[in-house]
């Protein structure tokens, strides 16, 4: 399961733990920030996360 540390977008109103998640990836370097910002993990993250994607 490919999980690592978690990091979100300013403009996202979730954050992101999984690398294969595709939302997560297409974060545009100058928005990406480090941490879960207080914010809920991202639908497509848990669904792969459940799956051990």
């Amino acid at each position: 399961m490919p999980r690592t540390s978690a990091w979100h977008s300013i403009k996202q109103s979730v954050h992101h733990n999984n690398t294969n998640c595709n939302t997560g990836n297409n974060i545009e370097k100058e928005n990406i920030r480090q941490g879960d910002g207080g914010k809920p993990l991202c639908k497509e993250c848990s669904d792969l996360n459940k799956e051990g994607k």
